[in-house]
């Protein structure tokens, strides 16, 4: 078959199981996202791989490109889309309201996981460059879920419902540091001994050039790019425009600063989460992201992962999940517990940190690609995002008390943007 028609029928096939998936998802109370992504595992190696069909096996030449490989592309394209609208919409405000007790329990909540997950990987024999790796894989939150349940429990904007949301912000912001510092560190991590402090400044130089850069030359140009566009004759200008400033400075994250591509897209949607212009550019994008790039990318995670390798893993597996799950619960809530919030208030903020979502499914990408870690801990990693996603619904009813109700439950266009930007993908 022709190259072109393995593509064109690849991506009908691969939207249209991702959408079923979804909306089934989505009919239990469970996250869109969740539904996608377990139609990645349905189509990969662990039941289908439908790599192995003739119809997308083979190029027609030699010279020609896989379906494979252009569906690789198209994900890694979604992945800088996806955390462009996370920061584009980012809450600027609720992270400033709740800034002091979010802040702390973002920092817990990112410390003691990824302390947790880098020793336990040494005990287990993985390189430090792996168990780093594993531990900054734990520090993502993602609380699409968390949002929703609050809100059917009517505490979204509660005292807790309130923290919780500012510290996923801020979460996402340290998330991307460390990931940041990891990736640009990983050559020298692998090096061992032979690797000098010469080389650690170096690379960490031209981390801190990259970033100041971006934070002294973003706004400013956001501002003209904005001020430019509506001048150009036709529709969207200004996401066309903001588009150009994403992909720019992810290009410049990657290629001068050597860290991961995401954290200029995230800083450059952060940039424009500033201006006046932020919610009608997200309009303009969202159809396309949650339409194309979102679903490829969640399904191409699925199809990066064969379930079945978990077998001989178990244990390792399982004391990851209990870090993953208790190191949230302990650092975010003793975050706040200084805040002068009660235990079970405490407590409640741990719980509603658990999820991992679509930065810990991106992070882990990010580390299977650049050859960090192996496709069986990439493996363990996603199926550890879904079981956090689930099993945290139920641990939040449970923690809050039964006749604590907030007056009103707030409709659902109330959500923060963080909150729920993600949630329809």
């Amino acid at each position: 078959m022709n190259p072109s028609l393995q593509i064109l029928l690849c991506i009908a096939v691969i939207i249209l199981v991702a959408k079923l998936m979804g909306a089934l998802s989505g009919r239990i109370g469970l996250p869109v996202v969740l539904g996608e992504l377990l139609a990645g595992i349905v189509l990969g190696p662990t039941l289908l791989n439908i790599w192995s069909l003739s119809w997308f096996t083979h190029a027609a030449s030699p010279d020609s490109t896989s379906a494979a490989a252009v569906f690789k592309v198209l994900a890694e394209i979604g992945v800088v889309l996806l955390m462009f609208y996370a920061g584009l919409d980012t809450d600027v405000g609720m992270m400033r309201n709740t800034v002091a007790p979010a802040f702390w329990a973002a920092t817990g909540g990112v410390v003691l996981p990824m302390f947790g997950g880098t020793l336990l990987a040494r005990q287990f024999g993985f390189s430090w460059q792996e168990a780093v790796f594993i531990g900054t894989i734990l520090t993502a939150t993602s609380v699409t879920i968390t949002a929703q349940t609050l809100m059917n429990l009517k505490q979204l904007r509660s005292k807790v419902g309130s923290t919780i949301l500012g510290a996923a912000v801020i979460d996402d912001v340290l998330g991307l540091i460390v990931l940041s510092v990891v990736v640009a560190l990983a050559p020298q991590i692998a090096a061992g001994n032979g690797t000098s402090w010469r080389d650690v400044s170096i690379t960490l130089g031209k981390m801190v050039i990259c970033l100041v850069s971006m934070f002294w030359l973003g706004p400013p140009l956001t501002r003209w790019v904005l001020k430019v566009t509506p001048r150009l004759h036709g529709h969207h200008t200004e996401a066309a425009g903001a588009l150009v400033v994403a992909f720019a400075l992810a290009f410049e994250a990657q290629w001068l600063g050597g860290m991961a591509a995401i954290t200029g897209a995230y800083l450059a949607g952060l940039f424009f989460a500033f201006t006046a212009e932020h919610q009608k550019i997200s309009q303009d994008l969202q159809p396309m992201i949650n339409a194309l790039f979102a679903p490829i990318f969640f399904v191409s995670i699925g199809l990066d992962i064969n379930a079945r390798q978990l077998r001989g893993a178990t244990l390792f597996f399982f004391l990851l999940l209990a870090i993953a799950i208790g190191g949230k619960i302990v650092g975010s809530g003793l975050g706040v517990l200084a805040s002068r919030f009660t235990a079970r208030e405490s407590m409640i903020v741990g719980v509603g940190m658990i999820p991992r979502g679509e930065v810990g499914l991106i992070t882990a990408a990010i580390g299977l690609t650049a050859g960090i870690v192996t496709r069986e801990v990439y493996t363990q990693a996603v199926i550890l995002v879904l079981i956090t996603t689930l099993v945290t619904p139920p641990l939040l009813r449970f923690a809050f008390p039964a006749e604590k109700k907030v007056a009103r439950a707030p409709a659902l266009e109330d959500l923060s943007p963080n909150a729920n930007g993600l949630a329809d993908a």
